[in-house]
């Protein structure tokens, strides 16, 4: 995802995060009265588990950017070791580190991979996002088994969705000019059309609605919405080989990066506003565009959903204590979000530049990569916490 804040994070005391989590968890409670949340009892909180060393992570910073689980394991796009991170989620160990061959940690991330990861599922067999190109890696054989080249700006082919309906993978460029999206069969794994998005100031996380069988994507700004906005492409048009935004919906001042279906019909869109803006997260309606929530939560990158737990969970790097974005003084907490009554449950605290999560709803974990620095959090690596 589009890094707009790449500023070095201090570690905050233990004693702030602890007064900020309880803050959070008394307006959260204070608000819930009637509705599904009617009842006094406070909601459980995630616990830290474990957290998890990762070779090369402590100098220079982890240097990381999205998490996947399926089968088991746990895949991180790693670009301190230039290879993709493997985790046994049953023993919470690395038991793997898959090279590329990826770019690693270049002077931006725009010039850094690997990148977005997508699972095919039921296929042993992941996409992962690097400069010009997407690797192919078979995770049995944990191993690269194609290279698709996209392009040769020099730039990240970024964040990806799956369509298994029409057997189809997006992949945004976001630092191309002008952005596009590249769709990729899984078939013949090679690229069958591109959509430009002229006028668009980068591309963001993005996800494929089964329901209304579209492509759902965070832009980030336009003329008509210069702080962002979710575009609709529909995969009739993108299998025709002519991909197009059907529709748009205005978020305000957002700052949309990551997107996650929910129950309903309900999307969370995770939101890093500009500077003196809010800090906020929303869940919309994903057909209508109407937004249900506005929750006072935000700084976010990537964010999942777990339908066990029926929590929406929100790492924010760039959170602050306050409730307005700002360039600095951020104090790193995972927003937990129920997913019935759409409202803001508690935050607790997690390392410093943590912007990634991936969720094993079979064993209810959480996975948080971090970088080393802030309280109870001293070296770089992956945190692991419970759903509850």
């Amino acid at each position: 995802m589009i890094d707009r804040r790449d500023f070095k994070t201090k570690g905050d005391s233990s004693m702030q995060s602890r007064l900020m989590t309880l803050l959070l968890l008394s307006a959260a409670l204070a608000g819930c009265g009637g509705g599904d949340n009617s009842s006094s009892v406070a909601p459980t909180p995630p616990k830290l588990l474990t957290n998890i060393a990762v070779p090369n992570a402590s100098s220079p910073p982890f240097s990381f950017d999205i998490g996947y689980v399926e089968a088991g394991k746990y895949f991180l796009s790693d670009r301190n070791s230039k290879a993709v991170d493997v985790v046994d989620t049953k023993s919470n160990t690395l038991i793997a580190q898959i090279p590329g061959p990826f770019t690693g940690a270049g002077a931006t991330t725009d010039e850094s991979g690997p990148d977005g990861i997508v699972g095919i599922t039921g296929t042993h067999t992941i996409y992962v996002g690097d400069v010009d190109s997407i690797k192919v890696i078979d995770t049995d054989a944990q191993k690269t088994v194609n290279t698709i080249v996209i392009s040769s700006s020099g730039s990240r082919v970024d964040e990806g969705c799956y369509d298994p309906d029409d057997h189809l993978v997006m992949y945004a460029s976001p630092g191309d000019s002008p952005p596009f999206v590249t769709f990729i069969s899984t078939l013949t794994q090679t690229a069958v059309a591109k959509l430009a998005f002229n006028g668009s100031s980068g591309l963001e996380a993005c996800v494929y609605d089964p329901a209304s069988k579209s492509f759902l994507i965070n832009n980030d700004g336009t003329a008509a919405n210069p702080a962002g906005e979710l575009d609709v492409i529909t995969a009739s048009s993108a299998a025709a080989g002519n991909p197009a935004v059907g529709k748009s919906f205005p978020l305000g001042k957002c700052g949309p990066t990551g997107i996650v279906l929910g129950p309903n019909n309900d999307v969370l869109i995770g939101c890093d506003p500009p500077a003196g803006n809010p800090l906020i997260s929303l869940i919309m309606d994903r057909a209508s565009g109407a937004i249900h929530a506005t929750l006072p939560f935000g700084g976010v990158d990537q964010v999942n959903y777990d339908p066990t737990s029926n929590r929406y969970f929100l790492p924010a790097r760039h959170f602050v204590t306050g409730g307005t974005a700002a360039a600095s003084g951020f104090n790193p907490q995972m927003g937990v979000v129920d997913g019935t009554s759409r409202q803001l449950l508690l935050a607790i605290p997690v390392g410093t530049g943590a912007h990634s999560v991936a969720i094993d709803s079979t064993l209810g974990q959480v996975y948080v990569p971090f970088q080393g620095g802030a309280a109870g959090f001293p070296t770089g690596g992956i945190s692991v916490f419970s759903t509850h």
